[in-house]
């Protein structure tokens, strides 16, 4: 998805400290812990391909944000469905 980097959506201190305050209790609660080995600044995706490897979807990560796990399953099914 190309070298994406992250980027601050607000230089406001009260935003950025509520924002990563959500983000770490919702880390918590799904029980997932990280490292600070690699690149953690590179930003990825998911990008889902028909049997004639042409892109049918594509996710841009937004770090802080869910991934649309319904969007993604409804995808799959899509492209599923067409290969049949």
């Amino acid at each position: 998805m190309g070298s994406r980097k992250i980027g601050l959506k607000s230089w406001n201190p009260f935003k950025l400290f509520r924002g990563f305050r959500e983000l770490s209790k919702r880390l918590k609660r799904k029980n997932i812990s990280g490292n600070m080995k690699g690149d953690g600044i590179v930003q990825g995706g998911i990008i889902i391909f028909n049997n004639n490897g042409e892109a049918m979807y594509a996710y841009r990560e937004e770090t802080g944000s869910e991934v649309p796990i319904d969007d993604i399953i409804a995808a799959v099914k899509m492209v599923k469905a067409n290969s049949v």
